[in-house]
């Protein structure tokens, strides 16, 4: 948990008519990394919309899915994200004009306007989102590790190989 990014009641932040502004600096449970998360994010209650800003720098620690090698990759969150403050039905919402309504269906994600927004929470999300889906080392990955052939005098030893595929090994060979 990073210190000073506990949630805050949206019905606080409406009351600011203002930002609120968080600075961060520490390590999320949820995503270990290298480096400590530095940067700020800010807060703004607009009506029926959260305006959520921010810029988070880290650096993370991946196991390479082809070589099972680790690497770095740095992570950088530059975002803006207008959440939707209220139900989900565009109906009772009551929109005045078919561009509102085009509005609201834009946005993707809702909270409820008496609940409350979590900096850390939102940071975990954003930054989940720039994590790849197939973590490769890069262009020079060796690739998965590939048995030794060692030679011993004229014959080749075999690799140990497990006992069960005896029988389709006999099939192979003859």
């Amino acid at each position: 948990m990073i210190p000073g990014l506990q949630a805050i009641s949206l019905l606080e932040l409406k009351v600011l008519a203002a930002p609120r502004h968080w600075s961060v600096e520490g390590h999320l449970d949820e995503i270990p990394s290298l480096t400590p998360l530095r940067g700020n994010i800010s807060a703004e209650h607009q009506s029926n919309i959260l305006e959520v800003k921010g810029k988070i720098n880290t650096i993370v620690t991946h196991c390479c899915d082809r070589c099972l090698g680790e690497f770095n990759q740095s992570l950088s969150l530059n975002t803006e994200e207008q959440i939707w403050l209220g139900v989900r039905d565009c109906q009772a919402a009551e929109p005045n004009n078919s561009n509102q309504l085009d509005q609201i269906d834009a946005l993707m994600e809702c909270l409820d306007p008496h609940g409350s927004f979590d900096p850390e929470r939102w940071i975990f999300e954003q930054l989940s989102l720039q994590m790849p889906l197939v973590k490769r080392c890069g262009a020079d990955c060796p690739g998965p590790p590939q048995p030794s052939t060692e030679k011993s005098g004229t014959q080749h030893q075999q690799p140990d190989i497990d006992p069960r595929w005896a029988a389709l090994r006999k099939l192979s060979s003859s």
